[in-house]
């Protein structure tokens, strides 16, 4: 069993070299993209997954299906980097490594990471919109992550960073009951 702090090294350094090598090539957009189809492969695929992270096959063997199997359909670099993944048998690595990787793209690209709850899914229109204002609002671009959470009622909770603006019905319900608890504490305090 891999410990947490070794995941969190393993998911920095290597998506940090990544990104590092992505830039000088010029080809940060196009890893991305790979990363993404990568990642789509292996979840529609276990039994491949299951092969990759086989403890008992070599890793020089996995490098080589990787190469079989990627090579000239997605950027070298990418196929190289899965190599090296899978020589050092770290493919299982490969989810918050392409997490962490995004992250540094967002920030290459200037995009700040927002995420909104709503009672509701909303639709491409309303997306937009949104999205829209949000750009407005932090004079900047909005990479948008919409969830949806029926127990919230109606309104929206906005997340960037460390700032929560909970505009939801729930939360003003809530606010509302605490007014009246404190009212009536007060009342009764004056008995």
């Amino acid at each position: 069993m891999v410990s947490e702090s070794t995941r969190h090294v393993v998911r920095e350094v290597y998506s940090e070299v990544l990104f590092e090598l992505a830039e000088q090539m010029d080809c940060v957009d196009s890893v991305t993209d790979d990363l993404s189809c990568v990642a789509e492969i292996l979840k529609a695929e276990p039994e491949f997954t299951a092969v990759l992270t086989s403890q008992t096959i070599k890793p020089s063997e996995k490098a080589r299906i990787i190469r079989r199997v990627f090579g000239g359909r997605i950027d070298d670099l990418t196929v190289d980097f899965l190599s090296v993944l899978a020589r050092r048998n770290r493919i299982g690595f490969l989810g918050g490594i392409s997490d962490k990787y995004e992250m540094l793209v967002d920030v290459h690209h200037g995009r700040s990471l927002v995420e909104v709850t709503v009672a509701k899914a909303l639709d491409d229109e309303q997306t937009k919109k949104l999205k829209a204002g949000l750009q407005d609002a932090i004079n900047g671009k909005v990479k948008l992550s919409v969830e949806v959470a029926p127990a919230i009622i109606g309104g929206i909770i906005i997340n960037k960073g460390d700032t929560v603006i909970d505009n939801s019905v729930k939360a003003a319900l809530q606010r509302a009951v605490e007014t009246v608890v404190e009212n009536l504490k007060d009342r009764i305090d004056e008995v």
